[in-house]
Order: C-alpha cells, then structure tokens, then sequence
C-alpha cells in the first residue's frame, strides 16, 4: 500500500504468551486503512483499535 503512495507504516509487533495474543503497531492515517492492508495480505485478526504513542 505504501508502493502505491499511502502513508502507512509497520512499526513492530508485541507477542504476549501468556494471553495468546499478538499485537502489531502500524502507523497510518486511520484503523480502517490498517484493516484494509491486513486484509489485503491476508492476515487475520481480531480487531483494529486507534492507539497512542505515550513514549516522550
């Protein structure tokens, strides 16, 4: 998608064992822009939630 001129951005993924669960952080302009490319390839999830970069 980026190839294409959008502006998203992966930046890394956090796996929490005990949960099961796997979460990725993207950078991009909206949780449905993120939902279009993770349907794009092909991976599956949950949901998409807007989060914040707390880091100073």
């Amino acid at each position: 998608m980026s190839g294409a001129g959008e502006k998203i951005s992966y930046i890394r993924s956090t796996f929490a064992p005990e949960d099961g669960r796997c979460m990725c952080l993207f950078e991009g302009e909206s949780a449905e822009q993120v939902q279009r490319l993770n349907d794009t390839a092909g991976l599956p999830y949950s949901r998409v939630v807007e989060a914040l970069d707390l880091t100073p």
